[in-house]
C-alpha cells in the first residue's frame, strides 16, 4: 500500500508539473503573439490605420443602410398585412351584422307563422268538434225516433 501512495504521488507530481509547463509555455507564446501584433502596429504608417478604420466604418455605413432598407421593406409589407387583416375584419363585421339581421327577420317570420299556424290548427279542431256535434246530436235524435 505504502508502494501504491509514493507512485501515485510521485505520478501526480509529474502529471501537475506537465500541466504547470504546459500553461506556462501556452502564456509565453501568447504574450509573443500580442507584442507582434503591437509591433506591427507601431511599425504601421499612421495614415494606412485611419484609412483602414475609415473603411471599415464606411463599410459599416453601407451596411446599416442596406439593413435601414431591408426593414424599412419589411415594415411597409407588413403595414400592408395589418390593413388587409383590418379590411377583412371589417367586412366580416359587416357580414355579421347583416347575417344577424336577416336571422332576426328569419326568427320573426318563423314565429309569426308557427302563432297563425297554431291559431288556424285550433279553428279547424273547433270547427271539426262543432260539425262533430252538430251532425252526430240530429243523427242520435234521428235513431231514437225511428227506433222503437
Amino acid at each position: 500500500m505504502d508502494v501504491f501512495n509514493l507512485y501515485f504521488f510521485d505520478f501526480g507530481g509529474a502529471l501537475l508539473g506537465a500541466a504547470a509547463a504546459f500553461f506556462i509555455a501556452l502564456a509565453i507564446v501568447r504574450s509573443e503573439r500580442q507584442a507582434r501584433r503591437r509591433l506591427n502596429a507601431v511599425r504601421e504608417d499612421p495614415g494606412e490605420g485611419l484609412r483602414r478604420r475609415i473603411e471599415r466604418v464606411n463599410e459599416a455605413f453601407i451596411e446599416a443602410a442596406t439593413l435601414m432598407a431591408d426593414l424599412q421593406h419589411d415594415l411597409a409589407a407588413q403595414q400592408a398585412a395589418r390593413e388587409e387583416l383590418i379590411a377583412k375584419a371589417e367586412e366580416q363585421q359587416r357580414l355579421l351584422a347583416i347575417d344577424q339581421e336577416t336571422a332576426e327577420n328569419i326568427r320573426q317570420i318563423l314565429v309569426g307563422e308557427t302563432k297563425a299556424t297554431i291559431r288556424a290548427e285550433q279553428r279547424q279542431q273547433w270547427k271539426f268538434f262543432l260539425l262533430g256535434a252538430l251532425i252526430s246530436i240530429p243523427i242520435g235524435i234521428g235513431i231514437n225516433v225511428f227506433v222503437p
